[in-house]
């Protein structure tokens, strides 16, 4: 841990004397980053760090005829793809791969749903800063600092193509400054140099196809022939959080139900799972992978106990403060 006093002396400072007409520009600016994200055509190769593992991946992402389409292809470790078309998700993998694993652990939703970022929202728990240029993958990018202003969330320091606003590089940080997470393009092209076929999946021998588009609401209580889970409420939030959106799924391997809750502040999210205790029951846990924590704990229902499960880039602290509000209504 570095000084942390310097650092909240440095987010004091931010916050009194940033102009409100800089503030409202690095806002904007993070508003072309997101739409940036969704609408152009890009192909290129970034490297994703997590604290524990590098990971190298490959991305297509193409808009054709209004829908988006896209291709991961993971270039170190298994061999694995992930294409999206629309809410469509598929993962090429090879049997015994970790992504199957991960599918049946946890009842997540389609693999590559986003959500909309209310940036409009970030005075209120962040302060933005816009920190001057830099160069990522070989083009200029314009830099932004956003530091959270309490202890229940991340920081992010962004590097945005200078001409279209893509994010190109990204840092997550704790209070510290300490990197916890580092996103980079290492090579990206735009428009017109991305290629239809680079859409299409390479052969991979002994390979497997796994859909992870899961039905949710009352589709997947009929799927599951279930009646819905009893009704959750989340006692204590940190500031500005607030229900994105709310859903009952199928969990693939079991073909259970659970009630699935997200939570944003505009920039960071988490996912709250609530499941019916297995028979054999489930240990308290609190872990971290970078700045990925999950927390889970058991939960009184109306009669039963209840596996609460949270997955999110928050604290561990927080993540326990939460999860240990939960109640039945």
């Amino acid at each position: 841990m570095k000084s942390g006093a310097l650092f909240c002396l440095c987010t004091l400072l931010a916050a009194v004397l940033l102009p409100a007409s800089v503030a409202a520009d690095a806002a904007g600016l993070l508003m072309k980053m997101n739409k940036a994200f969704i609408e152009q055509d890009y192909d290129g190769v970034f490297t994703f760090y997590t604290g524990n593992d590098l990971t190298s991946v490959r991305v297509v992402h193409k808009v054709i005829a209004g829908e988006p389409r896209e291709r991961l292809i993971h270039l170190n470790g298994a061999a694995r793809e992930i294409h999206r078309r629309g809410e469509e998700v598929k993962c090429i993998v090879m049997p015994g791969d970790d992504l199957a694993v991960l599918e049946e652990s946890i009842p997540s939703g389609p693999f590559a749903r986003s959500y909309v970022r209310e940036f409009e929202r970030l005075g209120s728990t962040y302060t933005v800063d816009k920190m001057g240029e830099g160069r990522v993958a070989g083009r200029l990018a314009q830099r932004i600092a956003i530091h959270p202003r309490d202890s229940h969330r991340y920081g992010y320091r962004l590097w945005l193509d200078a001409t279209n606003y893509m994010l190109l590089r990204s840092e997550l940080v704790d209070e510290a400054g300490t990197r916890l997470e580092i996103f980079q393009f290492n090579d990206i092209r735009f428009g017109g140099e991305v290629r239809d076929e680079a859409l299409l999946a390479d052969e991979m021998k002994g390979s497997m196809v796994n859909h992870i588009t899961l039905k949710t609401g009352n589709d997947a209580i009929a799927v599951a022939g279930q009646e819905p889970l009893i009704n959750w409420r989340v006692g204590w939030l940190p500031p500005g959080f607030h229900m994105a959106s709310a859903d009952i799924r199928v969990k693939p391997v079991d073909g259970k139900i659970v009630n699935s809750m997200i939570y944003s502040d505009g920039l960071a999210t988490f996912s709250i799972f609530l499941e019916p205790m297995p028979l054999k029951g489930a240990a308290r846990m609190v872990t971290r992978s970078g700045a990925l924590a999950a927390v889970s704990a058991g939960v009184m229902g109306a009669e039963d106990y209840y596996l609460a499960t949270l997955v999110g880039e928050i604290p561990e602290g927080t993540g326990v403060k939460i999860v240990e509000s939960i109640s039945a209504k």
